[in-house]
């Protein structure tokens, strides 16, 4: 059984900021579209425990952060930001 994925409005603007920058923004948006497909998959599977309830998970060239809701199995995408900040 999946995970319902969604996007914080502020993590759907910093996606939108990484892709317009970006030297391949093509790149970008598979690896958006990759991560998701991936949490909602299984959110556990690749990913980093970084403290209580925040997680993460380096799709080269983004990381995407992320809580996760085992119980009402949804995953909220709290950032976006450039692999190479990360």
């Amino acid at each position: 059984m999946s995970f319902h994925v969604a996007w914080d409005p502020e993590a759907r603007k910093d996606r939108a900021h990484i892709w317009a920058t970006a030297p391949d923004p093509a790149a970008v948006r598979a690896a958006c579209d990759a991560a998701e497909a991936s949490l909602r998959d299984d959110p556990y599977r690749g990913t980093v425990h970084l403290s209580e309830g925040m997680w993460w998970i380096v799709v080269p060239p983004v990381v995407v952060c992320f809580e996760i809701d085992p119980v009402g199995r949804r995953v909220k995408i709290t950032d976006v930001l450039p692999a190479a900040t990360a």
